[in-house]
């Protein structure tokens, strides 16, 4: 396809002796590492880059992860074999295009780029119990730069359809507690390139 298509895929398999995890002590005060025995993880990734014209371009990609304890039992009553490994995304997915509008010569820009995304990730568990956990989502970003030589000035905005997710979860003191995740989010850079 004259370099026009590039496409990537791997997969990946590990077993981990002795895994360790960090959680928020009993107390409160602080975090502790606990043990937590023995863990398969598996799973492949794939990424697709279409460049269709010298100024429109795709691009996606899809990760799935199937992590789960083998060797876990705390007590006769605690057994978590089987159940997922915390923090570790079931899937995750984006998809996304860029446009370059190329401006005529001598005019005060080189381009405007215009970059739009979606990236999702789900479901996350957030305890060994898996008894806690944020289910699939998306967010939905952009970003319009406006290029001359080596600078940029670049309007963005992340979450654009203020999705309600949680970013963190944890227990503490008999509790759980979850931390929001950010909501729309719009703003300016500039940059310079030396």
């Amino acid at each position: 396809f004259n370099g026009k298509l590039q496409a990537d895929l791997s997969a990946f398999y590990m077993d981990t002796r002795d895994q360790q995890l960090s959680r928020f002590a009993e107390s409160g005060l602080g975090r502790i590492t606990v043990n937590a025995g023995k863990s398969r993880s598996l799973g492949a990734e794939a990424s697709l880059r279409a460049q269709l014209t010298d100024q429109f371009s795709l691009n996606g990609n899809y990760g799935y992860t199937y992590a789960t304890f083998t060797d876990y039992v705390i007590s006769e009553t605690e057994n978590y074999n089987g159940n997922y490994v915390p923090f570790v995304p079931k899937h995750t997915f984006a998809v996304g295009g860029q446009y370059i509008f190329p401006l005529r010569k001598n005019a005060i820009l080189d381009n405007i780029t215009l970059d739009a995304n979606y990236r999702a990730a789900g479901r996350i568990y957030w305890t060994e119990q898996n008894n806690a956990s944020q289910a699939l989502y998306g967010t939905l970003n952009g970003r319009l730069s406006l290029n001359k030589g080596n600078g940029q000035i670049g309007f963005w905005v992340n979450n654009a359809l203020n999705k309600d997710y949680q970013a963190f979860y944890f227990e503490t003191m008999s509790r759980g507690f979850a931390q929001k995740g950010r909501p729309v989010q719009v703003g300016i850079d500039i940059r310079c390139r030396f």
